[in-house]
């Protein structure tokens, strides 16, 4: 007998203990007019990425209305294939399995922090300051949001922060208007704020900077309406602004030096504990083969429509709310619905899981047809001339972008001033995409550093 018997009763607030039941049912009837969409082509990949835990997630960040955590369940799966891939989405969330070359140059840069310490209401606290984006390094913007989303996931794994929540905060006081870049506030708020399965507690926005004007009421737009009434923008001196904070549960012993804090960051030795904690290979998981469609079907509808095990019935989480300090100009924010492109799955394996395609019958890769035959010059290795030229010119000119120097070197690629196409969906003549030629770039040009280095 199906939960769901009429049309508003998921648009209520339900009751902890069965709202794991009614999830399961209403994804089972959006299967049915969303078959195709990045949450049911996961599913069909590695079921087990939902477990209870992924879903309960989703309904304690909407409060337990079950048709608002389906519509963020969709959306997150739609947001992370678009970003990741049809393969890369489903590896953990680890910089060993998701994140490249470039992915990882950006998340050296600390744009987005998870800070050590927690407010006096236990939300956890992020960290954002722009003016640690470093536009002459030449990692794309997909990138930057790559690594925006796993700082998220990085939070998430935290019990406490799933359970209580985050808080915003951000420092804009040092960036240049050429650091301001509106594509990365306006997805990275729409990650932060609708997709991701974390619940949003507060923002503040310490030190605007001139720039202030031209991207607040982007992030206004953007931002969710249940943090409406705790978005504050806070003015003034140095000391004044820590007052305005503490009235907010967040004293300066647990902010950043950066605001006038005393809690001194330590980024790099941040990134070593996550490398400690990850493992260079620890966590990697090889993507599976996809099932054909048929079984798609069967087993989406089969993980949607059983009813697991009923969690613990547990407290709604409520918005802390604080006193107005004076000088801290508070707004209000809607949010606006956004449309997604729904990505098809690729026709092809990865070489990594080549012998196991083999062993459920699958017909063997093009590399794996030639093994004992002569191997032909594959685009873009060490005898590359094209590549060479394009190393040579990165290193000699440091400013020069990495799509520039590809194609200072030799490379053309079609689409590439397509507005709005990502770097994965742009290919050269080879049939590579834009963004493997670059990771291959910066792969070169480490080698070549290191080379320069050991000779001196």
């Amino acid at each position: 007998q199906r939960l769901n018997n009429h049309k508003g009763e998921n648009q209520q607030p339900c009751d902890p203990v069965v709202a794991l039941d009614h999830l399961n049912v209403e994804l089972g009837r959006l299967r049915e007019t969303k078959s195709d969409c990045a949450l049911f082509r996961a599913y069909a990949a590695r079921p087990q990425l939902f477990d209870d835990e992924h879903k309960r997630g989703f309904l304690h960040t909407e409060n337990y209305v079950v048709k608002a955590a389906a519509d963020r369940m969709i959306a997150y799966w739609e947001a992370r294939a678009d970003l990741f891939g049809e393969e890369r989405m489903l590896l953990p969330m680890d910089r060993s399995g998701t994140l490249n070359g470039e992915d990882s140059l950006a998340l050296d840069q600390g744009l987005l922090q998870l800070l050590p310490q927690k407010d006096l209401d236990g939300h956890g606290l992020i960290f954002f300051d722009p003016s640690r984006h470093n536009i002459k390094l030449g990692y794309s913007n997909e990138s930057m949001l790559r690594v925006i989303w796993y700082i998220m996931h990085v939070a998430k794994e935290d019990p406490i922060i799933r359970e209580n929540g985050f808080v915003l905060i951000v420092y804009p006081k040092l960036c240049t208007p050429e650091q301001i870049d509106r594509d990365i506030i306006a997805k990275g708020t729409t990650i932060i704020g609708s997709v991701m399965p974390l619940p949003w507690r507060g923002f503040h926005i310490c030190h605007p900077c001139s720039s202030y004007n031209k991207y607040f009421p982007l992030v206004k737009m953007l931002s969710p309406t249940r943090i409406k009434d705790n978005i504050a923008v806070h003015f003034g001196t140095e000391e004044h602004v820590l007052e305005c904070m503490a009235g907010y549960a967040l004293p300066a012993e647990r902010l950043p030096t950066e605001l006038g804090g005393r809690d001194r960051l330590d980024y790099a030795k941040w990134l070593s504990d996550r490398k400690n904690v990850e493992g260079v290979d620890a966590l990697r998981v090889s993507t599976p083969v996809p099932r054909p469609p048929s079984a798609h079907s069967e087993a989406s509808d089969e993980v949607m429509k059983d009813a697991p095990k009923s969690p613990k019935k547990s407290a709604k989480a409520k918005t802390t709310k604080a006193t107005k300090p004076k000088g801290t100009t508070t707004t209000t924010t809607s949010r606006p619905k956004t449309k997604r492109n729904i990505r098809t799955p690729s026709p092809s394996l990865p070489q990594a899981d080549a012998a196991k395609s083999s062993a459920v019958g699958a017909s063997p890769t093009p590399t794996t047809a030639a093994s004992g035959a002569s191997k032909t010059r594959r685009p873009g290795r060490k005898g590359d001339a094209r590549m060479h030229r394009a190393v040579t010119l990165k290193i000699e000119n440091p400013e020069t972008s990495l799509v520039e120097a590809l194609q200072e070197g030799g490379f053309n690629f079609d689409g590439l001033n397509e507005k709005g196409k990502p770097h994965h969906e742009v290919f050269d003549q080879d049939g590579v995409s834009l963004m493997q030629r670059k990771n291959q770039l910066l792969r070169r040009i480490r080698v070549e550093k290191k080379k320069k280095k050991e000779e001196a």
